[in-house]
């Protein structure tokens, strides 16, 4: 069966024209002014500069592990006050040059110029760790190399992090190069934290910055678990979450225990330079366990403050091209993080460009928050 997502070969429009499409349709579900409107659609012009004139087709025209179907970008939606925060997690690509994971990387790093030279970002944390992280000539295999995700904020210029891949070098390299990046940035306290987690189980798949030079600039560190007690031994020692959390919210959203092996649960570290126990995200690939759209949004929404149930089921409803009870996937994950006494739900959103088969899972385990 497929999923939500179909668009026919004959279809002319552009990524950008669709990615505008939809950050519109998104805005006007989830009562944006207009003036957020046209913030979050500047800024997608921006993201998707090296690849907007390329056609939608009927197939994409790189391969990447944002979404499934070769989107390469993705919406999430964060509840937690009366206004959602909206946020765009992508892939940069040199216009003119057979899409590669050193392209990626190449394209990303033009961006952080640019970004740079306007003063929206700060590199000088990721400008320490680069080299750590570079794509290796032999990288045909790879993943990815380097992601951005930029998140909107009121009266401010937009957040913007960016993702490096731990595995880069393999799988049984992350151990180290983390640790060496975390030693880059004067962070040996994180690595203690983490380095007692890893049980040869986990995986490192992920690793972000914030592009900021603030004393609040996060370093996340992100770990994958199979099943369930795993993620709460991960989680244990954070800030933010209480033994038995994770196990709570995941028969909530998945309605089963224990195994996770279709796609891994993610649990995010966040630190800080303040040496503090770092704050914690539980990842949920709900589209994996869940049988449709319409389920995943069903258990989905008793986690959300009141307002916010309307405001995800039209965010749905906008970009789907079916009923939601016929489509899997939209819905691709749901993120929980206590905060003061509350959760902050976040919920992603894949736009569908192009086909995926409702049962596929990409190799990837995906980086959220």
């Amino acid at each position: 069966m497929k999923s939500a997502f179909s668009l026919g070969e004959s279809n002319c429009e552009s990524l950008g024209e669709f990615g505008a499409s939809r950050t519109r349709a998104l805005c006007s579900a989830l009562g944006f002014h207009e003036r957020d409107t046209l913030a979050a659609l500047a800024l997608f012009r921006l993201i998707s500069s090296s690849w907007a004139e390329r056609p939608v087709g009927a197939q994409p025209p790189f391969r990447n592990d944002i979404t499934d179907d070769g989107t390469p970008f993705e919406f999430s939606v964060g509840f937690e006050a009366k206004k959602p925060e909206l946020r765009l997690l992508f892939e940069s690509q040199l216009a003119r040059e057979e899409t590669s994971p050193r392209s990626s990387w190449e394209a990303g790093l033009e961006l952080q110029r640019q970004l740079q030279q306007r003063g929206e970002a700060d590199t000088t944390r990721f400008d320490s760790i680069a080299a750590l992280f570079a794509p290796p000539a032999n990288d045909g295999l790879l993943r990815f190399s380097l992601w951005h995700a930029a998140v909107l904020r009121p009266s401010a210029a937009p957040l913007f992090k960016a993702y490096v891949n731990p595995e880069i070098m393999g799988v049984e390299h992350a151990t180290t190069l983390v640790g060496d990046a975390l030693a880059r940035l004067n962070m040996s306290s994180a690595w203690r934290f983490v380095q007692g987690r890893l049980d040869g189980k986990a995986r490192l798949p992920y690793m972000s910055l914030d592009l900021e030079a603030s004393r609040q600039a996060r370093v996340k560190i992100y770990l994958s678990a199979t099943h369930a007690d795993a993620a709460e031994e991960l989680l244990a020692g954070s800030a933010n979450f209480a033994r038995g959390d994770a196990g709570s919210w995941l028969r909530r959203l998945t309605n089963r225990e224990g195994h996770y092996t279709k796609r891994p649960l993610l649990v995010c570290l966040s630190f800080t330079e303040d040496g503090k126990a770092p704050a914690a995200t539980l990842h949920v690939p709900v589209r994996s366990y869940l049988s449709s759209d319409e389920e995943a949004l069903r258990r989905t929404v008793p986690l959300l403050p009141d307002a916010s149930a309307a405001q995800l089921t039209s965010a749905m409803t906008a970009l789907a091209t079916r009923p939601l009870s016929e489509s899997r996937g939209i819905l691709s994950y749901v993120s929980l993080r206590p905060v003061q006494g509350r959760v902050r739900v976040t919920t992603y959103l894949s736009p569908g460009a192009y086909s995926v088969a409702a049962d596929h899972h990409s190799s990837g385990t995906h980086p959220k928050g």
